[in-house]
C-alpha cells in the first residue's frame, strides 16, 4: 500500500505544471511587442520592464522580444500560441489585440488570452510638419473635402488607434483621407518629416520630440482637456470633433496560465502603474492615468470589441476565418 501511495505521489507530482511545482518565476520572462524598436507599443514594454528589474518586483527579469508585422497579428499569434505558459506576455495595445482577429481571420481572439491590467492611455494626436500650409484641424479636413484622397496621412499599423482616430475624423466631417500605413509610429512621423505625406494621425509619443524640436506641429489631440504640458494645442473638441481617443496600454498573457502565476502577474502590474519610473514615464509622454486590474480589463475589452468590430466592417478589413 505505501509502494502504490509514493508512485502516485510522483506521477501527481509529475503532472503538476512547472509554473506551479516551484517558486513563480524561476526563469526570465518574455514580453513580446508587436512593433519594432522605437515605437509607442515598444516605449512602454522597454520602460515597463526597466522599472521591474529596478524595483525588484519580480525574482526574474521581463525580456522585451520584438516581432513585428502583420499589424500585430505575428507577435498576436506567438503569444496567443503559448498557451498555459505563463514565461510569455504580450504588450497589449488595445486597438491591435481587438483588430487582429479580425482583420486576419485568424484564431487569435480575446479567449486566447488572459488580461492582466491596464496601466495608461497614449493619446493620438493629429499632426503635420511645422512648415505645413494646414494651421489647423479644419484647414485639413477642408482641403480632403474639397479634393477626396487628396491629403496622404500616415499611420503605423492598419486598425490600430492612428486608423481609429482618422476613421472618425471622415464619420464627423465628411472629408476623405488617404490611409498611408508604416511600420511603426516613428516611421509614419519620419514619412510627415521627409514631406512624404502630410499628416498622421499617431500616438503623441511618437510625434511629441519632433514637436518640441520645432519640426511638427500640433493641430489637435482628442484629450477631454488641453494637456498641462500643452497648453497651447486645442483639443479636438474644441474644433468641433468632440473625440477623446488614445492607444490603451495594458498587458495579457497566454490562457490557460497557472493561478498563481496569473495573481503574481497581476499584482506586478499594479505594482509597476504606482511606481515613480512608471509614474514619470506618464509625465514625459503625457499619457492619461488611467488604471485597470485583470478583471476590469477583460470586460472592457469585451465591450470596446462591438466597437472595433464595427470600425474595421465600415473600412472593408474584416476577413472570414480559413
Amino acid at each position: 500500500m505505501k509502494l502504490v501511495l509514493s508512485v502516485l505521489a510522483v506521477i501527481s507530482g509529475a503532472l503538476v505544471h512547472p509554473a506551479c511545482s516551484q517558486s513563480y518565476p524561476s526563469k526570465p520572462i518574455e514580453l513580446v511587442v508587436h512593433t519594432a524598436p522605437g515605437g509607442g507599443s515598444d516605449l512602454v514594454a522597454r520602460t515597463v520592464a526597466e522599472v521591474v528589474a529596478r524595483d525588484k518586483l519580480l525574482p526574474q527579469i521581463l525580456i522585451v522580444q520584438n516581432r513585428s508585422g502583420g499589424s500585430g497579428a505575428i507577435a498576436q499569434s506567438y503569444v496567443a500560441g503559448k498557451r498555459g505558459d505563463p514565461y510569455t506576455l504580450l504588450s497589449a495595445a488595445v486597438s491591435v489585440i481587438l483588430s487582429v482577429p479580425v482583420r486576419t481571420g485568424m484564431d487569435v481572439g480575446l479567449d486566447k488570452f488572459h488580461p492582466l491590467g491596464l496601466i495608461g492611455t497614449d493619446l493620438n494626436a493629429l499632426t503635420v510638419r511645422e512648415d505645413s500650409p494646414y494651421r489647423t484641424v479644419q484647414d485639413l479636413v477642408n482641403a480632403a473635402k474639397a479634393k477626396p484622397k487628396s491629403i496622404n496621412v500616415a499611420i503605423g499599423s492598419t486598425g490600430a488607434t492612428a486608423h481609429y482616430f482618422l476613421y472618425h475624423i471622415e464619420r464627423l466631417t465628411g472629408a476623405r483621407f488617404n490611409v498611408v500605413s508604416f511600420k511603426s509610429g516613428p516611421d509614419a512621423a519620419i514619412a510627415v518629416l521627409g514631406g512624404h505625406v502630410h499628416a498622421t494621425t499617431e500616438n503623441l509619443a511618437d510625434v511629441l520630440p519632433q514637436v518640441e524640436s520645432k519640426k511638427m506641429l500640433l493641430l489637435g489631440i482628442p484629450s477631454e482637456k488641453r494637456l498641462t504640458g500643452l497648453p497651447n494645442v486645442p483639443t479636438m473638441k474644441e474644433q468641433g470633433l468632440d473625440l477623446h481617443i488614445g492607444a490603451g496600454r495594458g498587458f495579457a498573457a497566454p490562457a490557460g496560465i497557472p493561478r498563481d502565476a496569473a495573481v503574481v502577474l497581476e499584482q506586478t502590474i499594479a505594482k509597476v502603474h504606482k511606481s515613480a519610473g512608471w509614474r514619470e514615464f506618464m509625465a514625459k509622454y503625457m499619457y492619461e492615468d488611467v488604471y485597470m486590474n485583470a478583471e476590469e480589463f477583460g470586460r472592457y475589452l469585451a465591450t470596446r470589441q462591438v466597437d472595433m468590430n464595427r470600425f474595421l466592417s465600415d473600412m472593408g478589413l474584416v476577413q472570414k476565418k480559413p
